[in-house]
């Protein structure tokens, strides 16, 4: 006679932007792999639409996040019934999502993340100092789960049309509440000037926060194809697949582009660090903007020169 025996019920609490969310993708692909059962996930809008073509989740539940944590605390006691999880991995792990972990304090749920709630504590000493794949693999660790990342093929399934001619991506914008990671859009166009005449298509990739740099780039360039707000995840991550080299700023759509596994030359300034949130992937380099547009010009040009073989 058989004994069944029931599922466990997992919970994954991840938000942040696009490029956070990326770089949790080998953590969680990890405690799926580790747990073998399918989970549910807390997040936002729109990753919910995103992570669903993943078939790691049963359930993927959405919050809006508000600036009052007990409206959030309301929130997620009205869409899930907390007492039905057997472990909690805070991903997250920011002070607004350890006081999450209340709502597990006195349930049967293995709670991982940080904070007084935690019932298993990422306490690392550089944490704070720790790129975030490296936090994340480490926090997951404490729960004798393996860091294993893989190639996720879902992420490039698209029926975007592919250019027929070799192609460089451009991703010359970034949100409008970090303007000041974007290096200057002078830059941008003399490179795009240089792939042109070396016989590149060049596509423009950007969000409706683009709009006008893009549009900018355009009027300079008519030849180049302008994507802004006409291309969705799955389809930056198919052009991804087929690209001779994309260059951008430090902007979340750079994180995806850079799983694709092709040259991807991602471009910091002064006000994020690319040792605690840079791109991972095998053919990724970093330039830093120090406010010296010469200076971060030729630094480009040689990267290209070397590349394009001139």
């Amino acid at each position: 006679m058989k004994t069944y025996f029931p599922q466990k019920k997992i919970l994954i609490i991840k938000f942040g932007g696009l490029g956070d969310m990326i770089l949790s993708l080998g953590a969680i692909s990890s405690i799926y792999n580790h747990h073998k059962c399918r989970m549910v996930l807390l997040t936002e809008e729109p990753f919910d639409k995103f992570l669903n073509k993943s078939n790691w989740f049963s359930e993927i539940v959405t919050i809006k996040r508000n600036i009052f944590y007990f409206l959030d605390i309301r929130q997620i006691r009205e869409k899930i019934n907390c007492s039905d999880f057997d472990f909690v991995y805070d991903l997250q792990t920011s002070n607004r999502t350890a006081n999450y972990l209340k709502l597990f304090l006195n349930t049967k749920a293995i709670t991982n993340g940080i904070g007084k709630f935690a019932k298993i504590i990422h306490i690392h000493k550089n944490r704070n100092l720790m790129h975030t794949l490296d936090r994340q693999k480490d926090q997951i660790k404490l729960s004798q789960i393996k860091y294993k990342f893989k190639n996720f093929k879902w992420l490039f399934e698209s029926k975007f049309k592919i250019p027929k001619k070799k192609y460089v991506m451009i991703v010359p914008g970034g949100s409008r509440k970090r303007k000041n990671k974007r290096i200057p859009q002078e830059i941008y166009l003399k490179v795009i000037n240089l792939l042109i005449k070396s016989g590149f298509e060049v596509l423009i990739i950007g969000s409706k926060d683009d709009m006008k740099i893009c549009k900018d780039i355009e009027i300079n360039f008519p030849s180049v194809k302008n994507l802004c707000d006409k291309t969705d995840l799955f389809d930056l991550g198919k052009l991804s697949k087929n690209s001779f080299l994309s260059i951008g700023n430090d902007t979340g759509p750079m994180h995806l582009i850079a799983k694709g596994g092709n040259d991807v030359l991602v471009l910091f300034t002064k006000f994020s660090n690319p040792d605690l949130c840079k791109p991972i992937g095998k053919n990724v380099s970093i330039l830093i903007y120090k406010n010296d547009k010469a200076k971060l010009l030729n630094e480009i040009f040689l990267k290209l020169k070397t590349k394009l073989g001139f």
